[in-house]
């Protein structure tokens, strides 16, 4: 079987697709750029910028990874600068990861590198094809949130 065949329902035919292609994207614009960061590394400033400074098992839950590895994650992060940690002002036993001023200003500018390299590819459909992938972000959009 083909990654994408399936047994299932023609909605798993689609997910299949959706899910290779979404691999395959992400991944070429990881490739394409410039940062030194992981993906996994990303995803955790990323969650972090949107939700705002938690505490790292809330982020290993966010983030669907180990306790272990987020606090690795954050480790890493934290020696590059990218991310500071504060006291949590609920549980003074307790820290909260935040980015710090360069962490917002590398995300933001791997944020802008990464839309400026998605904008050439965008460049590259017909106006038709443009259309529809505008027609489709809402439903894109709506599966991307979390639960």
């Amino acid at each position: 079987m083909t990654p994408l065949e399936s047994p299932l329902t023609p909605n798993s035919t689609s997910a299949a697709r959706l899910r290779l292609m979404l691999v395959r994207l992400a991944r070429t614009l990881r490739r394409e750029g410039e940062t030194r960061l992981t993906a996994s590394q990303v995803s955790a400033l990323a969650t972090i910028e949107e939700m705002g400074p938690q505490r790292i098992s809330t982020l290993a839950a966010h983030e669907s990874m180990d306790p272990s590895v987020a606090t690795r994650v954050v480790a890493s992060l934290e020696s590059q600068g990218l991310l500071e940690r504060r006291d949590d002002p609920d549980d003074r036993r307790a820290c909260l990861v935040d980015l710090s001023e360069l962490g917002r200003v590398a995300l933001s500018a791997l944020w802008s590198e990464r839309t400026v390299r998605l904008s050439s590819r965008l460049e590259r459909l017909t106006a038709k094809e443009r259309r529809a992938i505008d027609a489709a972000l809402p439903a894109l959009e709506k599966l991307a949130r979390y639960d």
